[in-house]
């Protein structure tokens, strides 16, 4: 026994050296999106409360249907408990994936204006060159010289601060982990593809999936069911009256609350179709850009441009590229956020 009880420390503590070793290992390359939402299910903490709290009713529903006297309204109470727990667990999964989302987008719109940047600085760099030479040829102005100083030193401070910023982004993509690396870096999220909905065959039974709606949808029952119990020439009628009056009001604010969810749906479908448009404005910009290029870097290569002109051309694409990124992520948020409205997974992240 007391070789055991030494031995059961040491255990515990190989079992937790195990856990933070697997967990580095398993971010020492960039983190995808999909392995994020899965990382957060498994070891983020939002999840880990809504599932106990779920294991508690059902083990509370369990022990009262076992019990043959136990009565019917702490029974159905039970049930509605247990019914909310694993709807709740249902949306909170749906929130997670989009808090992580968008913490993951954050991160990685973040590593990707740093290269922007950097591109910027180099194009600056090479303007203020050929200011410098000008003025020594007496062909430019000391004023174009400060200017080009003023522009490289802004794209120098905006790096600067998008550098800083990596870790707080990265630190709060980690809480939503429920690990602690100190500092993640994450891929590309899933090329752009439009997702198919019909928001109104999403309005439909919203109270079979959206907590806030169940939980009224079950105060209406219960309230019904005391009005059927209280009907009766052994209950007085002032019992009656109150719950007949708690019903009704039960009623008023389950239909408040439908309304006010359907609204919230219908406009996140509408935020998600302009998110889409914006992704097709950007998408053109893009191929534009992209078209610029091609044709600068012939004209590069027959020697009727100059390098500057074409580095100039190659960071407009390289920001065009961005600026599509960002219009694809906004869409990605948007979905997420349909997905939550509606109570069911638009992304296909969340198995």
């Amino acid at each position: 026994m007391k070789l055991a009880t030494a031995v059961r420390p040491a255990i515990t503590a190989l079992a937790v050296f195990s856990s933070i070793m697997v967990s580095s290992i398993a971010f020492a390359q960039a983190l995808n999106l999909e392995g994020a939402v899965r990382q957060a299910f498994a070891q983020g903490p939002d999840l880990a409360s809504s599932l106990a709290t779920l294991a508690n009713a059902k083990a509370d529903l369990a022990a009262k249907e076992a019990d043959p006297s136990t009565l019917i309204v702490p029974l159905t109470q039970a049930r509605n408990t247990a019914a909310l727990g694993q709807v709740q667990v249902d949306a909170k999964r749906l929130e997670v994936m989009s808090n992580v989302m968008g913490a993951y987008l954050n991160l990685f719109e973040a590593q990707e204006n740093i290269k922007v940047s950097e591109a910027q600085i180099a194009l600056d760099t090479r303007n203020l060159e050929i200011a410098k030479i000008k003025l020594a040829a007496r062909n430019g102005t000391q004023l174009d010289v400060s200017r080009s100083e003023n522009t490289l030193g802004a794209s120098r401070q905006s790096i600067a601060d998008a550098r800083a910023n990596l870790p707080i982004l990265s630190n709060r993509l980690e809480v939503l982990l429920g690990v602690n690396t100190g500092n993640l870096t994450v891929s590309a999220p899933p090329a752009f593809k439009e997702i198919k909905f019909d928001a109104t065959v999403l309005e439909a039974n919203l109270e079979t999936r959206l907590p806030n709606v169940l939980q009224l949808a079950q105060v209406v029952q219960i309230s019904d069911l005391s009005v059927k119990l209280s009907d009766n020439d052994y209950t007085p009628p002032a019992t009656l009256r109150d719950n007949k009056t708690a019903l009704e009001n039960a009623q008023r604010n389950l239909v408040t609350i439908k309304k006010s969810a359907v609204t919230q749906l219908r406009d996140a479908a509408r935020g998600t179709l302009n998110a889409l448009e914006q992704v097709r404005l950007r998408a053109n910009d893009r191929d534009n850009a992209e078209e610029a290029l091609s044709q600068d870097t012939l004209k590069f290569k027959s020697g009727t441009i100059a390098r500057l002109q074409l580095q100039q051309t190659e960071v407009a694409a390289l920001r065009s590229r961005f600026t599509y990124a960002q219009a694809t992520n906004l869409y990605w948020r948007s979905v997420a956020a349909l997905s939550v409205a509606s109570g069911v997974d638009q992304t296909g992240l969340v198995k």
